[in-house]
């Protein structure tokens, strides 16, 4: 969020928000980082869906409308593929595919992506939600198919994981300046974008890159239940509207979050 040349950063001490304040810093933006917890204890879980929608929903809402009274310019909302749910296409999906979550987390961003889809040019407000993909990278305190994989490399076990289908990612670097260069771009062209690296990556990708990096690891793989499906999205819109191109393909960000472990 924008104005008067400050960026207002929510979450600045989570994952992704401390990477924006860096970046922002690093191009001598001035901002300024809001967050009313610590970061270790920022985290809401699927298990607690009163507490998801109170920060994702009643948070957000309560964020948006101060920022219309106060004539904010611009309010950048960082959404998640999660809001769509289990998808697979044979074709990047684009900004108008079908909301269907499948959990309380996904709900909570598709709830404000539909807001905001409300609001959008009837407002002063310049809308921007960017649908980030999984994020990884050195930092991250939540535990998700990648770090468990990554984790049993550096320990040198067995990573013991439910079944997904090809995923694209997005290195830390990368997603931060996404949002950055979302919130100093005046020529977008529509309100939802998808932030990712092209590349569709498969559970033996990421156990592969952990071996090249030094660190072997072997899968254990649950395949009791349907694979968890997340397919390719359009990452063109955001090269298009802002200059946007994930640089760090997963090879290289593997390498990066074991060297950053070591």
């Amino acid at each position: 969020m924008e104005n008067n040349d400050v960026t207002l950063v929510t979450g600045a001490s989570g994952f992704l928000g401390h990477a924006v304040m860096k970046l922002l810093a690093q191009n001598a933006h001035r901002a300024i980082g809001l967050d009313p917890r610590p970061s270790a204890t920022a985290h809401v879980l699927d298990d607690d869906p009163v507490g998801v929608m109170a920060i994702n929903v009643v948070g957000s809402l309560n964020l948006l409308f101060a920022a219309i009274e106060a004539g904010v310019r611009t309010f950048i909302y960082c959404s998640s593929v999660s809001a769509l749910g289990n998808f697979y296409e044979n074709e990047p999906i684009g900004e108008d595919y079908p909301l269907r979550p499948t959990s309380t987390y996904g709900a909570s961003k598709a709830a404000m992506d539909i807001v905001l889809r409300g609001l959008w040019r009837k407002v002063a407000l310049d809308l921007c939600s960017l649908r980030f993909t999984v994020i990884y990278g050195p930092g991250r305190q939540t535990v998700f198919t990648l770090e468990k994989i990554i984790g049993a490399a550096l320990a040198g076990g067995t990573a013991r994981i439910e079944a997904t289908t090809a995923w694209p990612y997005v290195y830390i670097n990368d997603a931060a300046q996404a949002a950055v260069s979302a919130c100093f771009t005046e020529s977008r062209m529509q309100l939802s974008y998808f932030i990712a690296h092209p590349e569709m990556i498969t559970l033996d990708d990421i156990a592969a890159a952990a071996a090249a990096a030094g660190k072997p690891v072997s899968l254990a793989i649950d395949n009791s239940t349907p694979a968890t499906a997340r397919g390719p999205v359009d990452t063109e819109a955001a090269a298009r509207d802002f200059g946007f191109r994930a640089k760090i393909g997963y090879r290289e960000g593997i390498r990066r979050l074991i060297e950053a472990a070591r």
